[in-house]
């Protein structure tokens, strides 16, 4: 689905779901667009992207989207082409964050000519707006990792372990959608001025300023995950290795007696006490003293 509005001095063009037809009618608007560009719309693109041209500069980034009903990370595609007086967006699924602004431009014309004084404006509303989720859900992660902290530190840790590593999954999911910005960012930078001229550039430097950022709160969580995950590993080790320790205990006190009851157990004649009226009574007497002083001898020791 293909739509246009215009406002302020920038023409903004829109495109959902690009099909042939689509692509066809953006080719026939502009024929001097470049085909290599109108070649990669057909299909989504898995890598980032930044080319320069002629007479227009393409861009292809991701931003990560957290879905809450899936538990995952999604990264979600949106395709720019930029020239002199217009802007193309592509989206191969809706991104809510661009339809607000393209509803916010249909409803309010003293903002449309506020967003629309160049296509470097529109494209730094547009991507401003993308990168307020961003920090949204970096939040709502940090949240989550409030939270995971406290149980760590209140012995909950093996009710936690899964939460930590899922939480772990998902900012490494984040990473890879957003650290290729930072060589589209850096390059637009560059050419963008070209463009634009010098007016553009403020506005280019803000956005890389706030990828860099959604970058260093990305590190800060990663950062916090290990620590907790280091952590977790270590009390659930130290709490198996204590459980193991105590029944390694509990089966060396048991050894003597259980050998001793093994060998009243044999049907073999003449053993100690064996004819004794109270044998029964002394054998536990002897497993009785043999635990007792292994005991008090470990506990000496200080291992028990």
């Amino acid at each position: 689905m293909i739509k246009e509005i215009q406002i302020g001095q920038t023409s903004w063009i829109s495109i959902i779901h690009p099909g042939k037809k689509d692509i066809d009618t953006l080719k026939s608007q502009f024929p001097d667009m470049h085909p290599l560009i109108l070649s990669d719309l057909h299909t989504p693109t898995i890598r980032p992207l930044s080319e320069a041209y002629e007479r227009e500069m393409y861009m292809v980034m991701h931003f990560p989207a957290l879905i809450s009903n899936e538990n995952k990370v999604k990264p979600r595609e949106i395709d720019l082409i930029l020239r002199k007086k217009t802007i193309v967006t592509v989206q191969y699924d809706p991104i809510k964050e661009i339809d607000d602004v393209w509803n916010e431009c249909e409803s309010n014309k003293e903002l449309a000519e506020q967003y629309g004084k160049s296509p470097i404006d529109l494209l730094y509303h547009l991507l401003k707006r993308i990168f307020s989720r961003t920090f949204a859900e970096l939040d709502q992660i940090q949240a989550e990792i409030d939270k995971a902290e406290e149980k760590v530190f209140a012995g909950r840790e093996k009710e936690i372990f899964t939460d930590i590593t899922l939480l772990k999954r998902d900012v490494l999911d984040f990473s890879r959608a957003m650290k290729p910005q930072r060589m589209i960012l850096e390059s637009f930078l560059e050419d963008g001025p070209k463009l634009y001229g010098e007016h553009a550039r403020p506005f280019l430097a803000a956005l890389f300023s706030e990828y860099m950022r959604a970058a260093n709160l990305l590190e800060n969580h990663k950062e916090a995950l290990d620590a907790l995950y280091d952590t977790t590993s270590s009390q659930l080790a130290t709490k198996t290795n204590e459980i193991m320790r105590v029944f390694t205990i509990l089966a060396f006190i048991s050894f003597v007696p259980t050998v001793i009851a093994n060998i009243y157990g044999m049907n073999i004649r003449d053993l100690p006490f064996g004819d004794h009226p109270y044998a029964f009574l002394i054998v536990v007497g002897i497993m009785v003293t043999l635990t007792l002083s292994i005991y008090l001898a470990l506990k000496w020791r200080k291992l028990v």
